[in-house]
């Protein structure tokens, strides 16, 4: 099975010693040829042995679908032992691309730990043999040199080519990974596509349920816990994966907060496909190095989302407000993430207090704890605060209801219909214009031609026309915003459709803040002053009805 070029009487005067059958074969680097099957190199091996009794079986060492560019794999490692036990003396392969794809690391084995140990290494199909006297040491040392860099250019660009496969397949978003991101399956019709796992997909809306309505992520963690539902990567194994995870834990079925985290945080559930996060440092190194989120694949509407985008936004908008999260509590406070001193800009401390027997919590300002002179208390009760904030939207309700019926009466008054016709004409004639001073312009090169003007009257009556047509199209655009305006009014307003659907709001919970509010600052004197997320939409409502105020005293 195999073609014999070595001095078989000079092997047969050699004591027999004991030998291992090294087998290597990989998915990653191309290896697909039926000649390198493990039960091919098997048969070659035990062949070989057959015709020299010197060489005593001990073992095989199978390494079935790992990478020849690193020597981090099982069969090869416990052949180490072995021969580091004095147990091997004798190691055969099929060649040399078997035993390795590292030129560096493998020279370091056949030539420094082989050696050490004293241990005779035989490539059948390289007609490589390191007993001594078998080869002149120089062209030994040559041959498995040259053989040892070819292989490894042959893994480096087997390398090359499929990362570029893969970056296309991502740019195309086209889903490349091994496991698909929880809540996820592979599509049985297309690997690369993705379809829903209800089963995991209803976990995720309610971690996202949770998490927006003031549930802190411990909690969550918790409660998730508590319910007996798998983790991740507990989850994969229990229908089925072979999905191995780095770090072994004893409580592998339960959630850590990071899990949690890592869910709130994926734009996957979105529907989007984001993939190359991270990547590996070289084809000979396994060690994965994080990419600069600007440089992801991120492309979108590739699969059914999961989670709605306001939902999701809601959730980053509180991950990065960086909340302190109780350990004992399950929930966020009413105001957590939200509550800040008005003069240092700092975060707002919770604390506790008895009066007259009774218990009173409070926010005073957490600078002071670290610098009394970096700022001041700014303390505030927080039943206090809880009923300025609920007075304050009841408020924003009242001015949202009625900015609603003004503006509807700005929009409808005989005045703005009035505008509207004269605008309208305005435009018609500033259109016609345009159009004659086009015309002027065409007839000035056939005037130049006959003689009738002068070349250089010719620039300078284009050039005329020219700028007169772009101050016509200024004007132009600044009538059609303004007929815009007048035709349209101010159909949508945040400010009003957020504040307005509310009704008569009794009680603050903590989903409603998060909605309305961005920020309450927190003066001396127990002063609040309450920023709006809808504050530009409300400046520009009061605005709206300030400029056409006229519109309604007419109406």
């Amino acid at each position: 099975m195999y073609k014999n070029n070595m001095a078989s009487e000079q092997l047969r005067d050699l004591s027999p010693c004991k030998t291992a059958l090294y087998i290597r074969l990989s998915k990653e680097d191309g290896d697909k040829d039926e000649s390198d099957s493990v039960v091919s190199q098997k048969e070659i091996l035990k062949e070989f042995l057959k015709l020299h009794p010197e060489l005593e079986f001990y073992s095989f060492y199978i390494d079935d679908g790992c990478t020849g560019t690193d020597f981090d794999r099982s069969g090869f490692e416990r052949m180490k032992k072995d021969i580091e036990s004095g147990i091997i003396k004798c190691v055969v392969v099929k060649d040399l691309s078997r035993f390795g794809r590292n030129y560096a690391d493998g020279g370091y084995y056949i030539e420094d730990f082989f050696v050490r140990h004293s241990v005779r290494l035989i490539a059948i199909n390289n007609s490589v043999d390191t007993a001594p006297g078998n080869m002149n040491a120089f062209t030994q040392c040559i041959t498995i040199g040259v053989t040892n860099v070819i292989n490894e250019s042959v893994s480096a660009a087997t390398s090359v080519n499929i990362r570029g496969t893969l970056n296309m397949r991502r740019i195309n978003g086209e889903f490349i990974g091994a496991f698909p991101t929880y809540g996820y399956l592979k599509n049985p019709e297309d690997r690369h596509k993705l379809i829903i796992d209800e089963e995991a997909a209803e976990v995720v809306r309610m971690i996202f349920r949770k998490y927006v309505s003031g549930s802190t992520i411990l909690g969550i963690t918790r409660e998730l816990n508590l319910l007996g539902i798998l983790n991740p990567s507990a989850y994969k194994k229990s229908k089925g994966f072979k999905y191995k995870h780095q770090v072994r834990k004893t409580n592998e079925g339960l959630w850590p907060e990071s899990s949690v985290r890592r869910i709130l945080k994926n734009e996957m559930y979105l529907g989007n496909m984001v993939q190359g996060k991270n990547m590996k440092l070289s084809y000979k190194i396994r060690q994965c190095v994080a990419v600069p989120k600007e440089d992801w694949y991120v492309v979108e509407g590739t699969h059914e989302a999961i989670i709605d985008k306001d939902t999701f936004d809601k959730a980053q908008a509180l991950l990065g407000r960086n909340i302190k999260e109780s350990k004992t509590e399950q929930s966020a406070g009413l105001f957590a993430g939200l509550v800040r001193c008005a003069d240092c800009r700092g975060g707002m401390a919770k604390k506790s207090n008895k009066q007259n027997g009774k218990e009173y919590h409070y926010y005073r300002c957490s600078t002071v704890r670290v610098s009394k002179d970096a700022c001041t208390l700014h303390t505030i009760r927080i039943d206090k605060l809880e009923e300025a904030v609920l007075v304050f939207l009841q408020k924003m309700v009242e001015v949202a209801t009625e900015y609603d019926e003004i503006i509807k009466v700005i929009n409808n008054s005989a005045k703005r219909k009035t505008e509207n016709d004269i605008i309208g004409k305005a435009l018609e004639k500033h259109r016609k214009d345009r159009e004659f001073t086009e015309g002027m312009i065409r007839d000035l090169y056939p005037d130049w031609k006959r003689g009738d003007i002068t070349q250089e009257e010719y620039h300078n009556l284009k050039n005329d026309f020219q700028e007169k047509i772009r101050k016509i199209d200024e004007e132009i655009e600044h009538l059609e915003s303004k007929l815009e305006g007048y035709e349209n009014g101010m159909k949508q307003n945040s400010f009003i459709e957020s504040f307005k659907k509310l009704g008569n709001i009794e009680k603050l919970t903590r989903p409603l803040v998060l909605e309305l509010i961005d920020e309450i600052l927190i003066h001396e004197g127990e002063r609040i002053t309450i920023r709006l997320k809808c504050k530009d939409a409300f400046e520009q409502a009061t605005e709206y009805i300030e400029i056409n105020k006229d519109d309604v005293k007419t109406a």
